[in-house]
């Protein structure tokens, strides 16, 4: 009876694995192509930009000309006194009323504080788009970092499922040996026993495996009970060279690339600073009318007016000194921080880089001599 038990456990533990047969295989570049189109951060980091982008339009920074319009009706009940220069005198008392109407077009021509603002937020799109880059690498490195997970899992699954037909083997013989009185008790429990520690690591996993793919559907944005299997090949490039990687990742780090976007943003800050005490030139103009119809009883029957004007208007508004010189130490010191952490990241990149390097090359070597061992 244990015999048979411990058969059709190893035979249910083959059935699961032998589901594999049936399903998609899922490639790594699909994957990819999942997970830029599919995952929500990426989406979210997208619509970020895009609201980024509109904010770069030249309307919200005054460069277009704001066109204004009123109308009104009025009325007043009263006494006034109208006096000529010849010294004559005209009272006048009762109810008066009309409407008024005006629309206008103001322009501003010049504003080099507005100019420098709408530089930088450019500068902040630019630096926009960095974030949405390090989205997606963070995302597509957890995809790689899932996939050969998978990977991994599988074939270990693959290993512990031919443990598992030897320790099958084992119990057999142990049985054989002890019915012909060759062995004893002990050498058949201790045979169960390797049959049921490798059938519990045998689910454990099964179990990683399938919260592995778990985490990989979130990551592409699929639903999470999504089945497949992986591609375990793997296939080695023999062209990489330390000194290669360093140039490459020094030329394109998306952090390194944020901290000069935020230094470009500083450096642009500081303009704007200095275009704070710099006077603005705007024009404007408008159409204006008016009518007022007075009592039947008054000296004037009624009064209108209308016309055209136009006019340009220079402002400058000079900053206080203490406050803009606070400003433009407190820049400076800024860019100066940011210049450290560049160097900082630097440093930190090439220690990740040669450390991961080290332990790849260490990796090759394993696998050889255990290929050989094989």
């Amino acid at each position: 009876m244990q015999f048979l038990k411990y058969t059709f456990l190893i035979l249910f533990c083959f059935l699961f694995g032998l589901d594999a047969f049936g399903q998609n295989v899922l490639p790594l570049q699909q994957a990819i192509d999942n997970t830029l189109n599919n995952n929500y951060g990426i989406k979210v980091s997208r619509n970020d930009l895009e609201i980024a982008e509109n904010n770069t339009d030249k309307s919200l920074f005054g460069y277009k000309p704001a066109f204004s319009g009123s109308a009104s009706l009025g009325a007043a009940n009263g006494s006034r006194n109208t006096k000529f220069s010849n010294g004559m005198e005209q009272p006048a008392e009762g109810f008066s009323w009309g409407p008024s109407a005006s629309v206008g077009v103001n322009y501003t021509i010049l504003d080099k504080e507005r100019d420098m603002n709408l530089n930088q937020i450019k500068e902040s799109l630019n630096l926009n788009i960095l974030q949405v880059r390090q989205t997606i690498e963070n995302n597509l490195l957890q995809v790689y970092n899932d996939y050969f997970q998978i990977a991994r899992l599988t074939e270990n699954l693959v290993v512990q499922q031919q443990t598992l037909a030897v320790d099958r083997k084992r119990l057999e013989r142990t049985q054989y040996q002890f019915q012909y009185g060759q062995g004893i008790r002990l050498d058949i429990l201790n045979a169960e026993v390797d049959i049921k520690r490798d059938s519990i690591n045998y689910l454990n996993l099964k179990q990683q495996l399938e919260n592995a793919k778990r985490n990989l559907n979130v990551t592409m944005g699929r639903t999470v009970t999504s089945d497949y299997v992986v591609d375990t090949t793997v296939v080695y490039n023999s062209s990489l060279t330390l000194e290669g990687l360093l140039n490459e990742a020094k030329q394109n780090n998306v952090n390194i690339k944020i901290i000069d976007a935020n230094t470009r943003i500083s450096n642009l800050d500081l303009e704007v600073i200095n275009a704070a005490g710099r006077p603005t030139l705007g024009a404007n103009a408008s159409y204006d009318y008016s009518l007022t119809l007075f009592n039947p009883n008054s000296f004037l029957s009624e009064l209108s007016n209308r016309g055209l004007n136009v006019g340009l208007n220079l402002n400058w508004n000079l900053p206080a000194a203490g406050s803009q010189k606070i400003r433009r130490q407190n820049n400076k010191i800024a860019i100066a921080t940011q210049q450290l952490q560049r160097e900082q990241v630097i440093l930190e990149i090439e220690r990740d880089l040669v450390n991961a390097w080290q332990n790849y090359q260490n990796a090759l070597y394993v696998l050889e001599v255990e290929s050989s061992n094989l």
